[in-house]
């Protein structure tokens, strides 16, 4: 999933609890069920590959251009997130972000054994490639089927959250 879905629908479900902990607990646990689910991902395979393999790849332009795409969309997920928020005054804010926090802290981690390969962290790295190659098998990532499913789960755990 892009970060603006894990980020809203974290954000979503962080917000149906008033126990800070428990958003917590739930953001990071809908993290990896949303990365079983077959989606799009924007990261390209040169990405993808290289940055697992070549221990230059960060200070290559191509690993910053790609970084920006993801800092976009994490932004893009946070605006949204509050829009939402802003629009059903009933969702906890605080607990929305808390949820929306950990529904990317898998991601980030994984960013920071990309740039470091800190040996401690890549247990999280292993973990999400399992999720990513073996749950789903790496299903072909079409655009449209994939921005399809993550619309849908979006779509799906607002409607949970706003009845």
């Amino acid at each position: 999933m892009i970060l603006a879905s894990h980020i809203i629908i974290a954000g979503i479900l962080g917000s149906e609890t008033q126990n800070y902990f428990l958003a917590a607990i739930i953001g990071l646990a809908s993290h990896y069920v949303l990365d079983a689910i077959p989606h799009w991902d924007y990261l390209s395979e040169e990405f993808q590959s290289r940055v697992k393999t070549d221990k230059g790849f960060v200070k290559n332009k191509k690993f910053w251009r790609e970084l920006g795409k993801v800092a976009i969309d994490g932004l893009a997920g946070l605006i949204l997130l509050i829009m939402l928020i802003g629009l059903y005054k009933n969702l906890n804010i605080t607990s929305a972000l808390i949820g929306a926090f950990f529904g990317i802290l898998p991601d980030a981690i994984s960013l920071l054994y990309w740039i470091t390969k800190w040996r401690p962290i890549k247990w999280n790295f292993d973990f999400q490639e399992f999720i990513h190659y073996y749950i789903f098998k790496k299903t072909e990532r079409n655009f449209w089927p994939g921005v399809a499913t993550q619309i849908a789960a979006i779509g799906i755990f607002f409607l949970m959250a706003i009845s």
